[in-house]
């Protein structure tokens, strides 16, 4: 939408809190571009530019120096584990459970997964 601020956000964050969510854009509407490094400062799990401004993302592998290379600014906030979450592999599933899945992704988990949580 011309006019409006841009984002992208990975789909692999199976315990992403809205509220943590609201956090992070409130914080990236203060930026030209931001983004918010994974919980392993290797990836990133948002990237997103104010209204008007190119969208750049570089998304993929070790984009957290990408996105720094880029001039984007790196959100370091409390409070946004879920936000920082994703899921890779098998251990950081197990952390996602520790922070708290949603009921329908909880299910698929439990019958994919039995003995998971």
């Amino acid at each position: 939408a011309p006019g409006d601020a841009v984002g992208a956000l990975q789909a692999d964050l199976p315990a992403l809190r809205p509220a943590e969510l609201a956090t992070a854009l409130a914080a990236a509407a203060e930026f030209d571009q931001a983004f918010v490094p994974d919980a392993l400062d290797v990836g990133t799990t948002f990237y997103g530019v104010r209204p008007g401004r190119p969208f750049l993302p570089r998304f993929g592998g070790e984009s957290r120096a990408r996105h720094l290379a880029g001039g984007a600014k790196e959100l370091c906030l409390e409070g946004i584990d879920s936000l920082r979450r994703d899921v890779d592999t098998p251990d950081d599933l197990r952390a996602a459970l520790a922070l708290g899945l949603g009921r329908h992704t909880a299910a698929v988990v439990a019958e994919l997964w039995p003995g998971s949580g």
